[in-house]
């Protein structure tokens, strides 16, 4: 549900302490991943840069983008 909020709302509930930070980047990390598959990427070039991009592995991106109950 929290997803379906746009970035600035986002932002303010993170700025208010209603978001935790690991969430947030969570999200950032799900949007980002579609809209690098929406421009052509695959899937694995895009954990890889997102991993890059977010100082993660590329397997912890992965986990993020499969979390069960998460949307």
């Amino acid at each position: 549900m929290i997803e379906r909020f746009d970035d600035e709302e986002l932002e303010r509930l993170r700025r208010l302490g209603l978001l935790d930070e690991v969430r947030y980047r969570n999200i950032k990390i799900r949007r980002r991943f579609r809209s690098l598959q929406g421009r052509g990427y695959k899937m694995r070039d895009a954990e890889y840069l997102l991993a890059d991009e977010f100082y993660l592995s590329p397997e912890t991106i992965h986990r993020i983008r499969y979390a069960k109950g998460v949307k």
